[in-house]
């Protein structure tokens, strides 16, 4: 059972049993990616949202069957629906505007944290780039570390569908990186 993949089996089963423990373990080992998924796709609360995400797994994971692999991709399957639920949520809904805005407390290394905001905008701003399918694709298989077969379920895609968007994703990635470093210089 050295392997996480059999971790995360147990767990399944415990959790199909009603065990909390399988419950907190399958959240403490998969809610990280979900989380990130979730982040990757602008989602309006991604924490709030992985929560939720998790709660609809456990409420019908009586109906799941099949291994780590299966689950995984099960459960992002969940995660994509609750992103574009929430896209479609904020379409109808009217903008917010906040009253007063109140300037966040830094507590650390503000260079780090310039540094992490630098990072994430470009990477937001790369994956702004891309199509709709090619960065569902992207963010599946780098942030959730989903294999194409999963992706490829998860999206309802063919898997020479998913490996073309793949491909064609990551050029369009590389293309906008080296034009970004050839204005630098």
């Amino acid at each position: 059972m050295n392997q996480p993949g059999a971790a995360v089996d147990v767990a399944i089963e415990r959790a199909r049993a009603g065990d909390p423990r399988g419950f907190d373990t399958l959240f403490r080992a998969l809610s990280g990616s979900v989380a990130g998924y979730l982040r990757a796709r602008s989602v309006s609360d991604p924490d709030g949202i992985t929560n939720d995400v998790f709660l609809r797994a456990f409420r019908s994971i009586h109906t799941f069957n099949g291994d780590s692999e299966r689950f995984r991709s099960w459960l992002f399957t969940i995660a994509h629906n609750a992103a574009l639920d929430d896209v479609r949520r904020r379409r109808r809904r009217a903008q917010e505007a906040p009253l007063a805005h109140t300037p966040e407390q830094s507590g650390g290394d503000v260079e780090a944290e310039v540094m992490a905001r630098l990072a994430h905008d470009r990477v937001h701003a790369l994956l702004e780039g891309l199509s709709p399918d090619q960065r569902d694709v992207l963010v599946l298989r780098i942030v959730a570390d989903l294999t194409i077969e999963q992706v490829a379920a998860v999206l309802g895609k063919g898997y020479e569908a998913v490996r073309a968007l793949q491909r064609r994703g990551l050029a369009s990635v590389l293309r906008a990186i080296s034009s970004q470093e050839a204005v630098r210089r």
